[in-house]
């Protein structure tokens, strides 16, 4: 008897709770009425140039909707105000979920152009308040946002016309913060997938730099090294007369130097221990591939140790300059009447003397 009273207590609480809990949830269950009420006045404010405010009320009005249509126009309405209120990360936010989640309410190729313009004004150095109250004060501001709305612009359209600008910046900005991984996989989309786009030939100097550096700081089997050589000599063969193309060259010759010194420590390890024939093999290596590297005199002289029957070649390719050269222009005359200094004069003039150019006249007549 006792059980069963209390199984039936049991079961009054658990009706009570569900009642309690379906009328808390009818209570907070929106309808399109209060929504159009919250839209209306978002639209007043919208009018009176109270952007922010109005952008609270259609997000409210989103909130509250129940059909999708007045939610997409609820967002809508809201990325406007947002974006009359310069604050673009929120709007961009607005964007987001107008993409995701209303696509078929939306011009979509359009709203996805706007992600793209959001990001590049990140990219020029805008930055949202952190606090509306305090936006009057210039360095309360959020931080960069640049990547994050570059990196969703370019999952719902990864071969818009502006793609590629936005995977270089990307790219950049991810090297400046240290994540050169991410940024090389951006920096091989542009070659692979945009060759002929303008924003290709800075991808494989931005990639090739990256790799180079990369192939400096330990490169383990000199993984990174191959394929700096490779995207070097891609980026010679394709843009044969880029200005860049000297500093190509010369980060050309670097990364041989590099790898002819792997190869070359490899060579001296095995001569350590004993084991002359991989010693060999390396060295040769070095001579065969990269006969105009800086370690070219240093493997053909050890060779030389190690093997007696070895004859050095009579020819290697002359060692070049790894400094780049730039070309110097001089500081273009300027023209003026007025002789500062008198030439001869031994500091006796102390107000300057009009040039009358009778020595230039008569160099003209001498010719």
């Amino acid at each position: 008897m006792k059980l069963f009273v209390l199984k039936k207590l049991n079961f009054c609480r658990i009706a009570v709770f569900s009642f309690l809990l379906s009328a808390a949830f009818s209570a907070l269950q929106a309808n399109d009425t209060d929504a159009n009420a919250a839209y209306q006045e978002g639209l007043e404010k919208y009018a009176a140039g109270q952007y922010y405010p109005a952008a609270k009320q259609f997000l409210a009005a989103e909130l509250l909707a129940d059909s999708a249509s007045l939610k997409a126009e609820a967002l809508k309405e809201t990325v406007n105000s947002y974006r009359q209120a310069k604050m673009y990360y929120k709007e961009f936010e607005c964007v987001e979920r107008l993409l995701n989640y209303y696509p078929s309410f939306i011009d979509f190729p359009k709203m996805v152009d706007r992600e793209y313009e959001i990001g590049d004004e990140y990219y020029h150095g805008y930055r949202d308040p952190e606090f509306w109250a305090l936006r009057w004060v210039p360095w309360l501001t959020g931080p960069d946002r640049a990547i994050e709305i570059y990196e969703k612009a370019l999952k719902h359209a990864p071969f818009a016309s502006n793609a590629p600008q936005a995977k270089l910046r990307a790219a950049v900005l991810l090297i400046e913060t240290g994540k050169v991984d991410k940024a090389m996989e951006f920096l091989r989309e542009i070659i692979k997938q945009h060759p002929d786009s303008p924003e290709c030939k800075y991808a494989y100097l931005e990639l090739g730099n990256a790799l180079f550096q990369l192939s400096q700081k330990g490169d383990g089997d000199g993984k990174y090294n191959r394929e700096a050589l490779e995207i070097f000599n891609a980026f010679l063969t394709k843009y044969p007369t880029a200005p860049e193309g000297d500093f190509v060259k010369k980060c050309l010759l670097k990364s041989k130097d590099i790898n002819a010194q792997r190869l070359l420590g490899m060579a001296k390890f095995y001569q350590r221990i004993g084991r002359t024939e991989p010693a060999e093999r390396y060295l040769n290596d070095v001579l065969k591939q990269y006969p105009d590297s800086l370690e070219a005199d240093k493997s053909e002289t050890m060779l030389a140790k190690i093997d007696k029957t070895y004859v050095p070649e009579g020819f290697r390719p002359e060692v070049e300059s790894r400094n780049q050269s730039f070309k110097q222009i001089p500081i273009p005359p300027e023209a003026s009447p007025i002789m500062v200094v008198p030439e001869n004069s031994d500091g006796k003039w102390l107000l300057p003397i009009r040039d009358l150019g009778i020595g230039k006249k008569d160099e003209k007549a001498s010719k």
